[in-house]
């Protein structure tokens, strides 16, 4: 389904990103409607030598990153390792799933990521947003000295979700880079939107990547998930994708959507390379949702990434759910085989309780201990599937 197309900039003649946004020249009118064997035994497994790039700080548009900001600080390509592009700490979901969808028990979650680490995970790239971050933080943690709300001036996530979350970095020893942006139509404060320019939130994404996430002295790594949930996009989530456009245009980095169970990616594209952005710097979420291998490769012909990051849907209850893992080896090993290896990411998007591995769930492991074996018994290069896990993830995230 074709999405309408926004009006121009006034005083310009496209409806594509305009220099004179930021210096308040130009006004945006918005507003419309397996195997026994580990995976990594394999003796090639690792081997890949990684290539760290070579320039640093702030790339702007088309440009790359030497590091990326962590919540312990600046993290150099090389000491990224094993990455997890899209997963969540803490997170509150319980707006659309009141039973299940809240991640705030410290214990649970410092385990599931220990496990992690111990599989040999390095990175987890936490795309827990504004909305998703309200209240999304560990009963009285901190003693309540922290604002556990999502920030109501600039739509950032809420400081105790930051801070709790760089402590549970500290505490498991990982890397973790938040993401900075806004989700669907459902979680929007639509008071917000109706006071908010588009091109104040574009400013406010930005100052969560160059300054700090408000009250936290961290910085975001990247845009996502910026988020569409419908076989449509509402205006109010076309200005959501807008901004984060002009933050990316302005920043460089790496912008991460959700696009789950229809094919919008392809409309969420259309919006951002409007406004100038380069698909090369665009992950579409949730491709494996999307029951079309035409699906995939389209948005992989556009130049952004595949992401299949809902892995979470293929343990359940403690039993594998088999059509879901095998459609996914089915549709890897094809885009792999169409060359397109070096644009997929793989990630489970744990945001529930029951997606935990305590509760029969697959965890943050279960990529490692089913996935990979599988995909390579299936005929997958194992050097393939290096790439995909650690690789991939870097250069994505760097812009290489």
């Amino acid at each position: 389904m074709r999405r309408p197309r926004s009006p121009p900039c006034s005083g310009c003649t496209t409806s594509t990103w305009c220099p004179g946004w930021r210096s308040g020249r130009a006004t945006i009118r918005t507003g419309r409607a397996g195997p026994s064997a580990p995976w990594n035994s394999h003796p090639n497994i690792g081997s890949i030598i990684i290539d760290q790039g070579s320039t640093a700080g702030w790339p702007g548009a088309g440009g790359r990153m030497r590091t990326v900001n962590g919540v312990n600080g600046p993290i150099d390509g090389g000491d990224l390792g094993v990455t997890l592009p899209h997963e969540h700490v803490f997170i509150n979901m319980t707006p659309t799933t009141p039973a299940d969808g809240y991640l705030n028990v410290w214990s649970d979650v410092e385990s599931e990521l220990g496990l992690f680490r111990a599989a040999g995970g390095r990175t987890i790239v936490d795309l827990t947003n504004g909305e998703l971050s309200d209240h999304a933080a560990p009963v009285f943690w901190g003693d309540g000295a922290y604002d556990f709300a999502q920030n109501r001036v600039t739509g950032s996530r809420s400081p105790a979700n930051v801070l709790a979350t760089k402590a549970m970095a500290e505490a498991t020893g990982l890397n973790v880079v938040l993401g900075t942006g806004h989700y669907y139509q459902h979680y929007l404060d639509t008071e917000w939107w109706d006071r908010t320019s588009t091109n104040q939130v574009a400013d406010f994404l930005i100052r969560d990547l160059v300054d700090e996430i408000p009250g936290t002295g961290v910085k975001a790594g990247l845009l996502g998930e910026i988020a569409s949930d419908l076989p449509w996009i509402t205006p109010a989530e076309e200005r959501s994708f807008r901004a984060a456009a002009r933050a990316q245009r302005e920043t460089g980095v790496l912008l991460s959507t959700h696009a789950p169970t229809f094919p919008t990616g392809l409309a969420q594209l259309e919006i951002l390379r409007e406004e100038g952005v380069d698909p090369e710097r665009v992950v579409v979420g949730h491709a494996d949702t999307v029951k079309s291998l035409d699906y995939s490769l389209a948005v992989l012909a556009t130049g952004a990434y595949v992401q299949y990051d809902c892995m979470m849907t293929c343990r359940a209850g403690g039993a594998l759910v088999l059509p879901e893992i095998e459609r996914r080896i089915d549709y890897l090993k094809a885009v792999v085989d169409a060359g397109h290896g070096r644009k997929v990411l793989l990630s489970h998007d744990v945001c529930q309780r029951s997606h935990m591995a305590s509760r029969g769930g697959a965890g943050f492991t279960f990529l490692f201990e089913e996935f990979l074996p599988r995909a390579v018994a299936a005929g997958i290069d194992p050097e393939v599937m290096t790439q995909i896990v650690s690789e991939n993830p870097r250069r994505a995230l760097l812009g290489e």
